[in-house]
C-alpha cells in the first residue's frame, strides 16, 4: 500500500524529537534509496560527511525535493525535510566541486529557506526565522545553528510498484503479488528499471530485454510482443501482463509502450500459482507510471533513421494543497518509417492515471491508456541461396502497400488499496480492454522458377478483442511464536471474448519482381460467404500464498486452483447461422514451494520447485478436446544484494520441463496426440551494479540445454527453434562531468547470441541461425534543464541472414541513429 512517491502521506508520520547518529545498516540503505524521494516528508540517515569536505555536485535544475535529495546521496549527508516546506519550489540545480555547506546553501538559492545544523552535526532544511526587527544581527559563518527541532515525516525506501535509482531493484511484488525483497524471493528475478529503459532508449518490450538473463530477444522485426522466449519457451500471449493483471490483449498483438512503465520485471520460470494460464519459461509483468505528490514535468524530443520522429511527455503532480489528489498523463506520438519500401512505424500513446488517497489506509488510483498503432511485419526478403541475380535489396517489401496492421488499444481499470488493522489489508486491481486490429496479410506464396519472382496471397480480416480481468486478494501479516508470517489468499477472474470477422476475401496478388519491385494496392472483393470466428472464454482461480520468516530462514509455499472454459463459432454474416466448432473446458492445480536463507554479508542461497498450465487447443483422435500442457521446474541459485549497496548479483541453475505438448498424428491433418515433451536445463548469470563511482555496469550470461525429447513431427532430439546454447551481454555506464560542470555520461554494451535452429525450420531441415555479437552505444548531457542524447543501435551495423526457410531469410536488424532532446521544468 505505499507509493515511493507519496512515502509522508502513506505512512504514518514519525516524530523526530531527536536525532541520533545512524546505524551503519540504516545508514547504507537509506542513501541508496534516496535519490528517488520527492520531498515528501523523510528522514535520511547517513553519516554526517564533514562541513569542509569538497563533494562533485551533480544536480539538474527541477523540483527542490528532488534536488537536495540528489546531492544528498552524492555527499553521504543526512537530511531532514518536511514536505510542506519544500513543495512547489525549485532548484536552480548545481554542477562542480563544493563543500557540502556550500552545495545545500547554492541549492536552496530564492527558496525562503535556509540551511541549518543541530549539535549533533545532522543538516537540517528549515524555514529561514525572521529577525526581531530592533534586535541586532548574530555573527554568522554562513550556516545557522539551531536547537533541536520535532519534525514529522517519515523514513523513505523503495516500494515495489515504484521508480528505482539507477539500475538496480531491491523490492518487487511480481515473484509474491506482496511487496518483497528481492533477496527473499527463492526464484529468478530481473528488474529493468525506467532510467535503463530510458538511457538506451527502448522502443519496443523486446528491446527492453535485451540485456536480461533468460531471455532470447526477437531477431525479425515482428510487431509484436509475444517473439521473445524465456528459458527457451515463447511467451505467448497469456504470459505478458500491466500491472499484475493479464494482458490477454496481446492475443491481438496488443503491445507495451516503454515509456509508459516505471520497470518491466522478468519472473523466470514456472509462475501459475499466482498467475494462472502462463507458459512455463516465465512470465513479463510491465508496471506502469503512477501518479505522484511532487511535480513531475518533462516533455521531449527525439529523431533518428529513417525520418523517425517522436514527442513525448511525461506530467504529473498533486490536485490541490492538501495531498489526497494527485495525477500522471505520459504521452507519446511517432511517425516512422522503415528499412522497407512503402512501410511505416506509427504510434499514439496516452495514459492518465489519477490517485485518491484519503487517509494512509485507503489509496484509490485509476489507470487508463490508449495506444494506436500503424504498422507491418516483415517477411523474409533475401535468398538463402542467390542466384547469378544476386540478393534482392534488403529494402523490398514484399508486403507492399496492403500487409498492414492498424490497432487501436483502450485499458482502463483501477487499483484499491485498504488497511484494515495492523494486520490486514485488502487489494483489488480491475481492468478492462478493448482492442481492434484491421489487418491485411500478405502471405509469401514461394519463388518462381525465374528466380526473381515471388507469389503472393492477400488475406484481409479484423480482430477485435474485448475482456475484463479482476483480481482480488487479502493480506496478513503476523506472528506465531518466533515465526513471521506474510500470507495472501486470493482471488482472480477473467473473461474476453476474441473475433475475426472476414468480409472481404482472400486472393492471389500479381507476382513481385524482386530486383525491380513496383508496388500497387490490391483491389479487394467481398468474400462470397463472410463470417466471423469467436472465442469467448473465463477463467476462475483460487491462491493461497504464505511467507513464513524465521530467523535467517524465509520459506515461501503457496498453492492454486484453476478452471478455464474456451470455446468458439463461426457466424455466418449472411444468414446468422452460429456452428460450433470447439469447446475446451479445463482445471488444474499448481504450486510453489522454496525456501532460502539469508547471510548477514548480503549472500543468499535458495532452492525452490514449481509448476504450471497452459491450455491446449485441437482434438485429439478421438475427437476430444486436449489437456492443458504442464511444466514442473527445479530451480536453485544465490543472490548478493549487500545491505545499502546499489549492487546485485544472482546465479541460478535450473532443471524445467514441459509435459504434454501437443504433436501432429501421421496421417491426419488437425488432430494430435499429446506426447510431446520439451527439456530445458541451463545456468544463468546476472548482474546489475553500481561498481565504482559513476560506473553502473549490466551483465548477463545464459547457458542454455533445450532439447525436444518427445514429439511425433519429426523433429524429436533436435533444439527448439530460435533457441541458442549462449547468450550473454554487458551494458557499462559510466557518468561524468563535460564542458566544465555539465553532468554527462556515455554508454556502451555489447550483446552475443549464439547459433540456433531457424526460426523458420518448419521443415525440420536442421536449418541454422548464426551467431550474433551487437555493439551498442548511448551519450548523454545535461545542460540545465535540458537533457540531449545520442543513442546507435548496431554500431558497426552487423547484419546476417537468419531464420531461414529452404528459400528465403530475414537479415537482422542494420545500425539505427536516434538524437534526443528533453526539457525538465
Amino acid at each position: 500500500m505505499q507509493d515511493p512517491q507519496t512515502p509522508r502521506q502513506l505512512r504514518r508520520p514519525r516524530a523526530f524529537s531527536a536525532l541520533q547518529p545512524a546505524r551503519p545498516l540504516a545508514l547504507a540503505v537509506h542513501l541508496a534509496c534516496a535519490a528517488m524521494l520527492a520531498a515528501n516528508g523523510f528522514a535520511a540517515q547517513a553519516q554526517t560527511a564533514p562541513s569542509a569536505a569538497t563533494v562533485r555536485a551533480d544536480v539538474p535544475a527541477g523540483p527542490l525535493g528532488e534536488a537536495l535529495n540528489r546531492f544528498a546521496l552524492q555527499a553521504g549527508a543526512a537530511l531532514v525535510v518536511d514536505a510542506a516546506q519544500v513543495r512547489g519550489k525549485t532548484s536552480p540545480g548545481l554542477q562542480g566541486t563544493v563543500t557540502v555547506e556550500e552545495g545545500f546553501q547554492r541549492l536552496l538559492q530564492g527558496s525562503g529557506l535556509q540551511l541549518g545544523r543541530t549539535a549533533a552535526g545532522y543538516v537540517l532544511v528549515a524555514q529561514a526565522p525572521a529577525a526581531p526587527a530592533q534586535a541586532p544581527r548574530p555573527a554568522t559563518t554562513g550556516q545557522a545553528t539551531l536547537p533541536t527541532v520535532t519534525v514529522t515525516g517519515a523514513a523513505f525506501s523503495e516500494q515495489a510498484k515504484g521508480p528505482v535509482a539507477g539500475y538496480v531493484a531491491r523490492r518487487s511484488a511480481t515473484a509474491t503479488k506482496t511487496d518483497t525483497p528481492l533477496i527473499e524471493t527463492p526464484q529468478s528475478v530481473s528488474v529493468i528499471t525506467a532510467e535503463e529503459i530510458g538511457d538506451r532508449k527502448a522502443t519496443t518490450l523486446d528491446e527492453t530485454l535485451r540485456y536480461t538473463a533468460g531471455v532470447t530477444s526477437n531477431a525479425k522485426p515482428w510487431a509484436s510482443d509475444q517473439m521473445s522466449l524465456v528459458r527457451g519457451f515463447a511467451l505467448e500471449s497469456a504470459s505478458v501482463f500491466l500491472d499484475g493483471l493479464q494482458n490477454p490483449s496481446t492475443a491481438a498483438m496488443g503491445s507495451i509502450e516503454p515509456y509508459g512503465m516505471e520497470r518491466i520485471e522478468v519472473l523466470r520460470g514456472p509462475a501459475s500459482v499466482l498467475y494462472g494460464q502462463v507458459a512455463p519459461g516465465g512470465v513479463i509483468n510491465a508496471v506502469s507510471k503512477r501518479p505522484t505528490t511532487e511535480p513531475v514535468r518533462e516533455i521531449g524530443v527525439e529523431y533518428g533513421t529513417y525520418d523517425r520522429k517522436t514527442l513525448k511527455a511525461d506530467i504529473g503532480g498533486a490536485i490541490g494543497e492538501s495531498g489526497t489528489l494527485s495525477y500522471r498523463l505520459v504521452g507519446l506520438v511517432r511517425r516512422a518509417d522503415t528499412r522497407l519500401d512503402e512501410d511505416h512505424d506509427d504510434r499514439v500513446y496516452l495514459a492518465p492515471s489519477l490517485t485518491w488517497q484519503p487517509s494512509a489506509a485507503t489509496r484509490f488510483t485509476l489507470l487508463a491508456s490508449y495506444q494506436e498503432d500503424d504498422q507491418s511485419y516483415a517477411w523474409g526478403n533475401q535468398l538463402r541461396n542467390p542466384g547469378a541475380l544476386g540478393q534482392p535489396d534488403p529494402s523490398v517489401n514484399i508486403g507492399g502497400l496492403d500487409n498492414r496492421w492498424k490497432r487501436t488499444n483502450t485499458t482502463v481499470g483501477y487499483e484499491l488499496e485498504h488497511r484494515l488493522s495492523d494486520t490486514w489489508q485488502l487489494r483489488q486491481n480491475l481492468r478492462y480492454g478493448d482492442l481492434d486490429r484491421e489487418g491485411t496479410d500478405v502471405f509469401n506464396l514461394g519463388l518462381r522458377a525465374d528466380g526473381r519472382h515471388i507469389g503472393r496471397a492477400v488475406s484481409p480480416r479484423v480482430a477485435e478483442w474485448r475482456g475484463i480481468t479482476l483480481d482480488t486478494h487479502a493480506q496478513a501479516n503476523f506472528s506465531t511464536g518466533a515465526v513471521a508470517h506474510t500470507a495472501l489468499l486470493g482471488v482472480d477472474y477473467s473473461r474476453s471474448k476474441l473475433s475475426f470477422t472476414r468480409r472481404n476475401a482472400n486472393a492471389v496478388m500479381p507476382d513481385l519482381d524482386l530486383f525491380n519491385p513496383v508496388y500497387a494496392p490490391q483491389p479487394l472483393a467481398p468474400h462470397a460467404a463472410p463470417f466471423e470466428d469467436e472465442s469467448p472464454s473465463k477463467q476462475l482461480g483460487f491462491y493461497l500464498q504464505d511467507q513464513l520468516k524465521w530467523n535467517r530462514w524465509v520459506l515461501t509455499a503457496g498453492v492454486r486452483h484453476d478452471k478455464a472454459d474456451q470455446s468458439s463459432r463461426r457466424i455466418n454474416l449472411l444468414n446468422g447461422v452460429v456452428t460450433p466448432t470447439a469447446d475446451l473446458s479445463t482445471s488444474d492445480t499448481t504450486g510453489r514451494v522454496g525456501v532460502v536463507h539469508l547471510f548477514d554479508n548480503g549472500w543468499a542461497p535458495y532452492v525452490s520447485y514449481a509448476t504450471s498450465f497452459a491450455p491446449e487447443t485441437g482434438l485429439d483422435v478421438a475427437g476430444r478436446s486436449l489437456e492443458p500442457s504442464r511444466g514442473k521446474q527445479l530451480e536453485a541459485g544465490v543472490r548478493y544484494q549487500p545491505a545499502g549497496e546499489a549492487f546485485s548479483f544472482i546465479a541460478s541453475v535450473f532443471d524445467l520441463t514441459r509435459e504434454n505438448v501437443k504433436t501432429s498424428v501421421p496421417g491426419m491433418a488437425g488432430v494430435f496426440q499429446q506426447t510431446g515433451e520439451v527439456e530445458a536445463r541451463g545456468l544463468e548469470l546476472e548482474l546489475r551494479a553500481r561498481v565504482a563511482k559513476g560506473l553502473s555496469v549490466i551483465g548477463q550470461y545464459t547457458n542454455l540445454e533445450s532439447r525436444i525429447t518427445r514429439s511425433n513431427n519429426g523433429d524429436q532430439g533436435l533444439t527448439p527453434m530460435a533457441v541458442p546454447r549462449h547468450n550473454a551481454s554487458v551494458w557499462g555506464k559510466y557518468e561524468f562531468t563535460a564542458f566544465g560542470d555539465q553532468p554527462a555520461f556515455a554508454a556502451l554494451g555489447v550483446r552475443y547470441v549464439g547459433k540456433a535452429r531457424s526460426g523458420q525450420d518448419f521443415g525440420n531441415a536442421n536449418l541454422r541461425n548464426p551467431s550474433l555479437t551487437l555493439v551498442d552505444a548511448a551519450l548523454g548531457l545535461d545542460v540545465g534543464a535540458w537533457r540531449y542524447s545520442f543513442n546507435v543501435d548496431n554500431l558497426f551495423d552487423t547484419q546476417k541472414l537468419v531464420d531461414c526457410d529452404t528459400t528465403f531469410c530475414y537479415r537482422s536488424p542494420e545500425r539505427t541513429l536516434r538524437l534526443g532532446a528533453s526539457y525538465r521544468f
